[in-house]
């Protein structure tokens, strides 16, 4: 996305970070397909339609308008931690915790990730995918494409692909 509007700038240069720190609860340890976490890191779980946004502009950037609990323009991560697991299948973002601190203004960039963990239900657990994700992000800044709602599950059948380097990437 090389084209940003005053939302789209306004949406990365005015998010607020919002880090918790649950502890967690230890809701999944005993999941053989739970992703563990460490308290070094901070953990997003987000959807497919987020990896998109991120792989359009390049920033981890709050939905437009409100989210539950009337919040805006906000952007909420864990801490992770021995007893803190994710186990429901959805994507999850990992950055370093000194990465971000609670109450940052301002998105996260793409280069910031340490992970994005999609889970491969072939081999029944979390992969991380960010190395790939990275290359689809040139690809698609370099070649002016945008990855939307109609092609969603053409870029989540081709994260399944386990692909290391972009090829037969048909989406623009």
């Amino acid at each position: 996305m090389t084209n940003f509007t005053n939302n789209d700038i306004d949406r990365i240069k005015k998010a607020k970070n919002r880090v918790f720190f649950t502890g967690g609860f230890g809701i999944g340890r005993n999941n053989p397909n739970s992703l563990s976490t460490t308290s070094l890191s901070v953990y997003r779980v987000t959807g497919m339609n987020q990896i998109a946004d991120i792989i359009n502009c390049g920033y981890i950037r709050p939905k437009v308008g409100l989210i539950k609990g009337g919040h805006k323009n906000e952007v909420f991560w864990s801490l992770g931690g021995e007893k803190t697991f994710y186990y429901d299948k959805r994507p999850v973002l990992e950055t370093e915790a000194k990465n971000v601190t609670n109450g940052q203004i301002g998105a996260l960039s793409i280069n910031d990730l340490n992970a994005i963990w999609i889970f491969d239900e072939s081999q029944n657990k979390y992969i991380n995918k960010i190395d790939i994700i990275l290359k689809i992000y040139e690809f698609v800044k370099n070649n002016n494409y945008q990855i939307d709602e109609n092609n969603l599950i053409l870029l989540k059948n081709y994260l399944e692909q386990n692909y290391t380097e972009i090829k037969n990437f048909n989406i623009k």
